[in-house]
């Protein structure tokens, strides 16, 4: 049986990255993977500008006319200020064009509006230093500066820099097209009346949704009854699809068919991996380019190996790395175990007001229990070889939340 580590680094081996591209507006590239890093058109800045509102001017001529200038012209966002007017400074606002000739900005906090027989004359402080206040032209970036590189997934952040640099489309990666399903004789839709024996079905709605959220193109495969001829015909359709996702049916019982029949398909890579929840996970090619996954059926099962299967197996897809963040918590409960396999238990991380982090393990672990997934926002990591956790003791977390609960300690 494979260990967590073996079972991912032959998924990330074994997936057939995608060579597809396509090209796509900013405003459709949210979430998308970069086939070709993008490159700024323009700098940033595209010109020296101000920083602050106040008065441009030339600190030599400061120290000539003994800090003491009248006021020529003004430069706000959007115009073409041109040059300084000798022996004077200019009225400037944040962000607009500083005038050739200029070396540095004044805030208007620091001047004083000073009376004269020649007019209204601005008293400068002799603190005066160059290129204070001053933004200067590609002190960002330059046009030509690369960003990002291939298989970054681009976030809003990501976009709101390319749009600043002048780009207008982005080249990424085709996205994957993913076909989900679930599988048993006792599954059935939410609002229909339950026979003896059966039982909501979740995990196949839970997939999809978070599949949507990695930016996939799903197809609802809908469930398929442990019929050998249901099977096999849901995997001849599965044919043309990227990744086959299934719950149920991976397991030894002589219902669970899934990976009986999927050998008449393609090769099972790996079968059973030594985590719990969700030892029954399987993992294969499916024709000459798709891939399969098949999940346990027990809820929890489902969602754990979403996470440390499916996910980097997508990011081997997209020609991106499979970063697997995890952080150390503090517990606050004990747990006892029998040692053997890598656990991943539903916990409740809250965050001290000091920022460390503080891992609550939630009753009810068995992977059956899906209601005690409303209170958990984390899994909490337990090797194989420890058959207790105390409290107090630091363990790696995996977030399943970007917010915490920020609590006293």
């Amino acid at each position: 049986m494979l260990t967590l580590e073996q079972a991912q680094a032959a998924v990330a081996q074994t997936v057939i990255a995608v060579t597809e591209q396509e090209r796509v507006p900013l405003t459709g590239a949210n979430g998308r993977y970069l086939a070709r890093p993008a490159a700024a058109v323009v700098a940033n800045p595209g010109f020296d500008n101000s920083s602050m509102d106040g008065y441009a001017v030339n600190t030599r001529t400061l120290v000539e006319r003994d800090f003491m200038l009248p006021v020529v012209g003004e430069s706000s966002c959007g115009d073409a200020p041109g040059v300084l007017a000798a022996d004077s400074c200019m009225r400037i606002f944040t962000g607009a064009p500083v005038p050739k000739g200029a070396d540095a900005v004044v805030i208007q906090e620091d001047i004083k509006i000073v009376a004269t027989g020649d007019g209204d004359r601005v008293q400068f402080p002799h603190s005066v230093q160059p290129q204070q206040n001053i933004r200067y032209a590609g002190e960002d970036f330059k046009a030509g500066d690369s960003f990002f590189a291939v298989g970054h997934r681009l976030n809003p952040r990501d976009i709101a820099l390319l749009s600043a640099a002048g780009v207008v489309q982005v080249e990424v990666w085709r996205r994957p097209r993913v076909l989900v399903l679930a599988t048993g004789n006792e599954l059935v839709s939410p609002g229909e009346a339950l026979k003896p024996g059966q039982i909501y079905e979740s995990n196949r709605l839970a997939t999809i949704l978070m599949l949507q959220q990695l930016g996939v193109d799903v197809t609802d495969g809908g469930t398929v009854r442990d019929e050998a001829d249901d099977v096999r015909a849901a995997l001849t359709r599965a044919r043309d699809y990227d990744f086959t996702i299934t719950s149920g049916g991976v397991s030894v019982g002589d219902h669970d068919l899934v990976k009986k029949i999927f050998a008449e398909f393609g090769d099972i890579n790996f079968w059973k991996v030594r985590i719990k929840p969700g030892k029954p996970v399987a993992f294969g090619r499916l024709g000459e380019h798709g891939h399969f996954l098949g999940f346990p059926g027990n809820p929890v099962s489902s969602l754990v190996t979403f996470k440390l299967f499916l996910e980097p197996a997508l990011c081997a897809w997209h020609h991106a790395p499979y970063l697997r963040t995890e952080l150390a918590a503090i517990v606050e409960s004990d747990f006892t175990r029998h040692a053997g396999r890598t656990e991943f238990l539903r916990a409740r991380v809250t965050l001290d007001t000091r920022g460390q982090l503080h891992a609550h393990i939630l009753p009810g672990q068995g992977s059956h229990m899906l209601g005690t997934m409303q209170h958990a926002n984390a899994l909490l990591r337990v090797e194989h070889d420890v058959s207790e956790v105390k409290r107090g003791q630091t363990a790696p977390v995996m977030l399943l939340a970007s917010e915490l609960p920020i609590e006293e300690y």
